[in-house]
């Protein structure tokens, strides 16, 4: 079973809010108005497959995918 790591660039988000609206297992919008993962190592195939369904939908790309070990993430 292969592991993603979750993560948001907070220099890129905006809070939006569609990754926490689509997945609030994952994602929450804080106080400080931008998201965050509530998970960052993810092993399920179910929080993988939702975590990536973010990618495409997340206006600013704020949302990176990367496999455990990797440096290359992809939310570019």
């Amino acid at each position: 079973m292969s592991k993603k790591i979750l993560s948001i660039d907070t220099a890129a988000c905006t809070g939006a809010g569609t990754c926490e609206a689509m997945h609030p297992q994952l994602f929450r919008v804080s106080a400080e108005g931008y998201s965050v993962a509530l998970r960052t190592e993810l092993v399920e195939p179910e929080d993988i497959e939702a975590a990536s369904s973010v990618l495409d939908v997340c206006p600013t790309e704020a949302i990176r995918l990367a496999s455990a070990g990797s440096q290359a993430d992809s939310g570019v």
